[in-house]
């Protein structure tokens, strides 16, 4: 990752920290998103270095924190919580530089560059107000991921933000069971977009649990929908998972 020889700020989701929305106290609502766009057959050689990386952090105790995320596609996603912008001057790294041999740390950061050939940085906020996290319910054990990307115009931002806010009552009104979380496109998005995180223990119950949705939701549920994709420019939807094995957080943390 050239991201972070250039002393990036910080490593970072999804979708939704993306589980650590729920695993915090005080939960963050803003995040920085690195994503590298990695070639198929480079994927074992950049989970190898990944995984190093996240060996170094703790040997050398690293304040660092960030929740990896692979995607369908080939993506690899890194997450991490911050309390403002001027977090982004901060690099994590450091103490990389300070305790490893040089050439080992320039090798094992060339490994992961062989990999992709872009790569980029972005802000995302956790929207609060918008997501459904019902009573009892949790993202713990649940590492699959499936991001609905909803794209608007300026123009509709406030008539998205309030279908948005009516799903989100018409999912409370019903009783649903199951919650998800909700992001809002920030600094260093080229288009305006809410994503959609659900999150199960595997693809089959998340689709499970859609059906089951779809049921109690009836035509109430479709004409909520309908309201919020009449909006869209542009829809997306990709699976990922969350992967704790490549994922870091400090000790004691």
């Amino acid at each position: 990752m050239k991201h972070f020889k250039r002393g990036l700020s910080i490593l970072t989701v999804m979708l939704l920290a993306f589980q650590f929305v729920n695993a915090q106290d005080a939960q963050p609502t803003m995040f920085v998103v690195h994503t590298d766009h990695v070639k198929f057959n480079m994927i074992p050689q950049y989970e190898e270095a990944s995984k190093k990386l996240n060996e170094q952090l703790k040997k050398h105790n690293s304040d660092a924190i960030y929740t990896a995320i692979s995607v369908e596609d080939g993506r690899y996603v890194y997450v991490s919580p911050i309390e403002n912008m001027s977090d982004l001057d901060e690099n994590p790294m450091t103490i990389l530089s300070e305790n490893m041999d040089k050439d080992e740390l320039k090798n094992m950061f060339d490994k992961m560059d062989e990999c992709y050939d872009s790569h980029y940085d972005y802000v995302l906020h956790h929207s609060t107000d918008l997501s459904y996290i019902p009573e009892g319910y949790t993202t713990a054990n649940k590492n699959a991921r499936e991001y609905h990307f909803l794209y608007y115009s300026p123009k509709n931002a406030e008539a998205m933000n309030k279908a948005m806010a009516d799903v989100k009552k018409m999912f409370n009104d019903k009783g649903i069971k199951s919650g998800y979380n909700v992001y809002h496109s920030g600094f260093g998005s080229t288009e305006n977009y809410y994503m959609v995180e659900i999150a199960g223990e595997d693809s089959a119950s998340i689709a499970m649990g859609g059906k089951e949705n779809n049921k109690m939701m009836g035509e109430d549920g479709d004409a909520a929908m309908y309201s919020v994709i009449s909006l869209a420019t542009k829809y997306d939807q990709v699976r990922a998972n969350v992967r704790p094995d490549l994922s870091y957080t400090p000790q004691g943390n």
